[in-house]
């Protein structure tokens, strides 16, 4: 599990990025659980809350 103290450190290109292939991954770990595979798809969900979360609140900042 990432960390959202090293989260907060990317910056906002980074995160968009790494929005962007978390996405694929999510994608990706659904349809391995509806063949039966192992998946962390609660992870990689928590992962993106985290990061939208981030990315609100630097939205936030640069409108003030």
């Amino acid at each position: 599990m990432v960390k959202f103290k090293d989260l907060s450190k990317l910056s906002k290109k980074e995160i968009d990025d790494k929005i962007k292939e978390l996405d694929l991954e999510l994608v990706k770990a659904r349809i391995a659980a509806s063949k039966g595979g192992k998946v962390k798809i609660r992870e990689t969900k928590k992962t993106l809350a985290k990061l939208n979360m981030i990315k609100a609140r630097i939205i936030n900042e640069t409108k003030k």
